[in-house]
């Protein structure tokens, strides 16, 4: 009987341990401003919280509907707007880390479909320790902001 007991409790422990490993990364409020049909290149903005107790590392994200996907972060450096590639963006627990217009941001590259307001985009992001997270950011219409103008002519 202790055998069994003892069996039962460091299964419980185990159990326990790994549905806390999963990734604490939450991801809110994904959107994606509606482009010209002959944009090669658009933005996606979202929320990324942290609920975990370690910090949390994005290091790359993918969608099936754009040949690949860079992080960017918008520099204004005496008036000459330009995009720098970021290799990695970290968010400290219990922080959120907004990418948004004029800032940090997803830089999508090539689309494979033209992209409609009230689409809807998968992406995956690729966390620093393997995991990863989805998301699904709404395409929306209108005007982009200022900043936004610059990808659609980004090489």
């Amino acid at each position: 009987m202790t055998r069994h007991l003892f069996c039962a409790a460091l299964l419980g422990s185990l159990w326990v341990g790994s549905a806390s490993a999963g990734p604490a990364l939450t991801v809110k409020a994904a959107w994606i401003p509606e482009a010209p049909p002959s944009a090669r290149v658009q933005a996606a903005y979202m929320e990324l919280a942290n609920e975990g107790s370690t910090r949390v590392v994005v290091a790359g994200a993918s969608s099936p509907d754009f040949a690949r996907i860079e992080i960017h972060r918008t520099v204004d450096a005496q008036g000459i707007v330009r995009m720098e590639l970021q290799q990695a963006v970290a968010i400290e627990p219990g922080t959120t880390l907004a990418l948004a217009p004029g800032g940090l941001h997803l830089m999508l590259i090539e689309p494979k479909r033209r992209l409609a307001a009230g689409d809807r985009v998968d992406i995956e992001l690729r966390l620093g320790d393997g995991s990863r997270v989805g998301a699904v950011a709404d395409v929306r219409s209108g005007a982009a902001p200022a900043a936004d103008h610059e990808h659609y002519h980004h090489h």
